[in-house]
C-alpha cells in the first residue's frame, strides 16, 4: 500500500513540476514552434480516452491491471504519434519535452496499476496530475495558436 502511495504523490510531483516549468518559460522569450491542429485535437482525445479510464478503473469490479491493457496501449500509440509529430516541427522544444513528461507518467501509471487496485483517493489524486499535464501542454498549443 505504501508504494501506491509513493507513485501518486511521484505522479503529482511530475505533474507539478511540469506546471511549474511551463509557466516560468512562459516568462522568457523563447522561440516556439507554430500551432498545430493535430496535437491539441489528438492530445484532447486522449485526455477524454484518460478521464474515462480513471472513470471505470474507480469501480472495484473493473480495476485490475490485465482489464486495461487497451488502454496502455492505445495511449502509448497516441503518444508515440504526438511524440514523432512534435519532435519533426522545428522549435517545438516545450512541447517535445512536455509529451515526454506525460509518457513517462503513463509508464508509472502503469506500473503502479500493476501492483494493485487504486484506492478511490488515488484515483483522484492521479485524476488530478494528469489533467495538469494535459491542462499545461494545451495551454501551451493554444498560446500559439492565439499568438500569447
Amino acid at each position: 500500500m505504501g508504494v501506491l502511495v509513493y507513485m501518486s504523490l511521484y505522479l503529482f510531483k511530475i505533474a507539478s513540476f511540469s506546471c511549474f516549468a511551463l509557466l516560468m518559460s512562459a516568462c522568457a522569450m523563447v522561440k516556439t514552434s507554430a500551432y498545430d491542429s493535430s496535437i491539441d485535437k489528438s492530445l484532447t482525445r486522449l485526455h477524454k480516452q484518460t478521464d474515462q479510464f480513471f472513470v471505470v478503473v474507480s469501480y472495484p469490479a473493473h480495476c485490475g491491471y490485465d482489464d486495461h491493457l487497451e488502454f496502455y496501449h492505445k495511449s502509448r500509440v497516441a503518444l508515440s504519434g504526438l511524440q514523432v509529430r512534435a519532435s519533426a516541427m522545428a522549435g517545438n522544444n516545450l512541447t517535445v519535452s512536455q509529451l515526454e513528461l506525460l509518457f513517462s507518467s503513463y509508464s508509472n501509471l502503469a506500473r503502479l496499476h500493476q501492483l494493485g487496485c487504486f484506492t478511490p483517493a488515488q484515483v483522484n489524486e492521479l485524476r488530478v496530475s494528469f489533467d495538469a499535464s494535459f491542462s499545461a501542454i494545451l495551454r501551451l498549443e493554444l498560446a500559439k495558436k492565439y499568438g500569447r
